[in-house]
């Protein structure tokens, strides 16, 4: 437990600096507003409540894996994957394709915290072929975080819009014509982040790792073994089929990318739209068939973000936990066994997601960041680097990205004089905000990757420090460039 403390005592410490901050710096309305500690706790007790579709959804991937355990199927899934790659001796290709996949997911779809539901049994897969839990956490989710950094095709939510829920980039933020504005010094950033990434991971193999975090057996979510297996338990794992597991889990990917990537907004795709304006609307008589049969709630492919970011995909593992339940007979004590198990083990992760949260709410709140901002505009106007210094302090205080973009990018904009290469700025903002999501204590997928895997968030920092400072000299040469274009 002290492991999953030590980030938890990183957290209160930030917590306990906002709340400082707030006794000497003026909040958005030009007075000085105090954070009392009593409105702390609050804050950490509604942040569940803000945020409450992102918790249920790292219990329910726990929930989904403690469940998969139940399964045969799944357990010779992964141990047959794993033989193939060692029988091959491709275990450091796997790890280099793994990375490169994931940021390209991330990258092309915007994904992020949602391919945290994949991430669990390729972490399980590189553990078994004998690679270290720092191997695992950089190739997974730090892939995906490498991903956003140069994510081509990343949407937030318009604050704008006070109508109705639409989707934006930061380059339409600054008022660019195209949301690809951008495209070339993304795709430069994320192919360098992506081989700096791969080789951190190489060199870190080929040194060996003074502290090793392998699986073992009492590490039953990853995959659940026993010293000794009956007769009965191998010959069910030899009959188990595999391709339902394989059809089960490229459907929630194929799904996930139709149902979140904004089409229309991104890319003007009318189609998806039009579709669900006639399936919704399509009648026997009076009785409007969709609407009434399966839900009027259901927003079209494209759209499901509308519903909170996580509850289609949480829809989704229900029905794919029945589905698989009735394929490989699991009863239902058994499957909800598995899948409380599995949530239990992501509490922890929870718990202190939550105190991330609070550090959001605090200083969301409260606005002295604003005033920050504002008083470095007046003073600097438009310098990059003040500008960057502040994008990181945001990033860190704001964890999430609408929250992110409303209370940090825009005041940011605002403040700039008119002069200034908004293009730079909409670059600089996305980059920085990902380098953050890399090493930050308020990042929510490193959260849940350190307290899944029980590694020390000092360890990752010892692990990545370098990585980060040559992705940061990265991040700055391109932002020259693209200044000097």
């Amino acid at each position: 437990m002290k492991k999953k403390y030590g980030l938890m005592k990183v957290l209160s410490v930030l917590l306990l600096l906002v709340v400082v901050a707030s006794y000497f710096i003026k909040d958005r309305q030009g007075t000085i507003s105090y954070i009392a500690l009593g409105d702390v706790f609050l804050n950490y007790v509604q942040s569940f409540y803000y945020f409450f579709d992102t918790v249920i959804f790292i219990l329910v991937v726990g929930g989904f894996y403690g469940f998969l355990n139940k399964i045969p199927a799944y357990k010779q899934m992964i141990e047959s994957i794993s033989e193939k790659i060692t029988s091959k001796g491709k275990e450091k290709l796997f790890v280099i394709l793994v990375t490169i996949i994931f940021a390209l997911l991330a990258s092309l779809t915007g994904l992020n915290i949602i391919l945290l539901l994949f991430i669990p049994a390729i972490i399980s897969i590189i553990l078994l072929i004998g690679y270290d839990k720092l191997v695992a956490l950089s190739a997974t989710i730090g892939g995906v975080l490498v991903g956003y950094i140069g994510g081509i095709f990343l949407t937030l939510k318009d604050a704008s819009n006070q109508y109705a829920v639409s989707y934006t980039t930061f380059d339409k933020l600054v008022g660019l014509k195209s949301n690809f504005s951008n495209v070339i010094p993304k795709v430069l950033l994320l192919v360098v982040a992506v081989l700096l990434l791969i080789y951190t991971i190489v060199n870190h193999i080929k040194k060996g790792s003074s502290e090793k975090y392998n699986l073992t057996k009492t590490d039953s979510l990853f995959v659940e073994t026993k010293e000794k297996e009956t007769k009965k338990e191998k010959e069910t794992k030899k009959k188990a089929l595999l391709w339902p597991l394989y059809v089960v889990l490229g459907l929630f990917l194929v799904i996930l990318v139709l149902g979140y990537l904004p089409w229309n907004d991104l890319f003007g795709i009318k189609c998806f739209d039009d579709f669900h304006t006639w399936l919704t609307g399509l009648k026997i008589g009076d009785y409007a068939v969709f609407t009434s049969l399966i839900s009027s709630s259901f927003t079209a492919l494209g759209t499901w973000g509308n519903l909170g970011n996580y509850m289609m995909v949480i829809l989704f593992i229900a029905l794919f936990m029945v589905v698989l339940m009735l394929i490989y007979h699991v009863h239902f004590e058994q499957a909800m066994d598995g899948f409380i198990y599995g949530m239990k083990k992501m509490l922890p992760a929870v718990m202190i997601t939550g105190l991330a949260y609070c550090v959001l709410v605090c200083s969301y709140n409260n606005g002295f960041l604003e005033t920050i901002i504002t008083n470095a505009g007046k003073s600097f106007g438009d310098n990059v680097i003040i500008n960057a210094l502040i994008s990181v302090l945001g990033s860190i205080l704001n964890v999430d990205t609408y929250y992110t973009s409303a209370g940090v990018f825009t005041s940011i904009v605002s403040a700039l004089p008119d002069k200034a290469n908004l293009s730079v700025y909409a670059l600089m903002f996305q980059s920085l905000y990902g380098l953050v999501q890399l090493v930050g204590p308020t990042s929510i997928l490193l959260i849940v990757g350190l307290s899944y895997l029980e590694v020390p968030y000092k360890t990752w920092l010892k692990y990545i420090w370098r990585f980060i400072i040559e992705l940061l000299i990265v991040i700055l040469i391109t932002l020259m460039i693209v200044s000097l274009i």
